[in-house]
């Protein structure tokens, strides 16, 4: 079985919320080979949704201090 291709995976995870998205991402990076392409792309996609998470969280304590 052929693994479905990075674009058609980040299209289906989109209407998750992003502790699902990232939950779902490290789940399918565990499954890759340490070197490969693809979990360096997944990898990719991790990041964006994690960095994406702290910067809405670093937003809202900006907003409950100020």
């Amino acid at each position: 079985m052929r693994p479905t291709p990075i674009c058609e995976v980040l299209r289906r995870i989109r209407p998750l919320p992003p502790f699902h998205k990232a939950a779902h991402l490290r789940a399918l990076i565990s499954q890759e080979p340490k070197r490969s392409l693809r979990r360096a792309e997944l990898e990719r996609a991790l990041k964006e949704v994690v960095n994406r998470q702290l910067g809405v969280e670093n937003r809202q304590d900006r907003r409950k201090s100020a």
